[in-house]
This record gives structure tokens, C-alpha cells and sequence, in this order.
């Protein structure tokens, strides 16, 4: 659905914002939308904290926090893991209120119909 479509962004985030974002991979293109309701600098650390671990142990019950190291691992099998900065491209897409964090996560789930998010949703994914 969002592959190969443009969507205008308007505003101008920046680490130090909370909003929503994508993590685009530069091997296979597919993304993962995610929110913060700190900086995104903050959950970038954790992002990278996971990434930097050196064996990834599955808990179940975090899966969505290694998902980024999860996918790398299992579909860029050929690839040598690279920094998390080499890896994956990032997109911010607008800083809603933080009620309406989940629903515009959400929203832009659908848009760019990503394939990376393992957590449950609030909306009904398409596919």
C-alpha cells in the first residue's frame, strides 16, 4: 500500500520531538512505524541498546522492542550486521498529542502497509 507513494509531511520533527516515526530497512525497504511518548532520542537508545546486543534472546513478552533486530537477523541472513544507523533509515511523520499517539501509529501502520510490527493493534490490520 505505501510502497512506492509519497506523503507530503509538513512538520519539522527532530529527535528532541515525541511523535510517530518509521524505521525503513536499506536491504529489503519494509518499515516499521512506531511511537514515543518520550524524545525519540530516548527510544532510538533502545532501539539500539537491542540492536548492539550480541545474541538475541526472544522474550516473548517484549518481542516488539528487538523487532528491528529480529527482522535484520532473519531476512538479510547474507548481510553482516551493520550499526543500527546503517541499517535503517528514519522518517518522522507528525507529533500528535499523546492521547492520540496509538491511533496515529495506527493510521500510519495502514498507510505504509508495514510488515515489521509484532505488537497487536488497536485497528483491524489489512492485509
Amino acid at each position: 500500500m505505501g510502497k512506492n507513494k509519497t506523503f507530503p509531511l509538513n512538520q519539522k520533527l527532530t529527535c528532541a520531538n515525541h511523535d510517530i516515526y518509521a524505521a525503513t530497512c536499506v536491504v529489503c525497504h519494509e518499515q516499521y512505524v512506531g511511537q514515543t511518548k518520550n524524545k525519540f532520542s530516548t527510544r532510538w537508545s533502545s532501539h539500539r541498546s537491542n540492536w548492539n546486543r550480541p545474541n538475541c534472546e526472544i522474550d516473548e513478552n517484549n518481542k516488539d522492542k528487538e523487532a528491528l533486530l529480529r527482522r535484520f537477523s532473519e531476512f538479510n541472513r547474507d548481510v553482516n550486521r551493520p550499526p543500527i544507523h546503517e541499517a535503517y533509515t528514519v522518517t518522522f511523520f507528525e507529533e500528535p498529542n499523546s492521547l492520540s499517539l496509538d491511533f496515529c501509529e495506527e493510521k500510519w501502520y495502514h498507510k505504509l502497509n508495514e510488515q515489521i510490527n509484532i505488537q497487536n493493534t488497536i485497528l483491524p490490520r489489512v492485509r
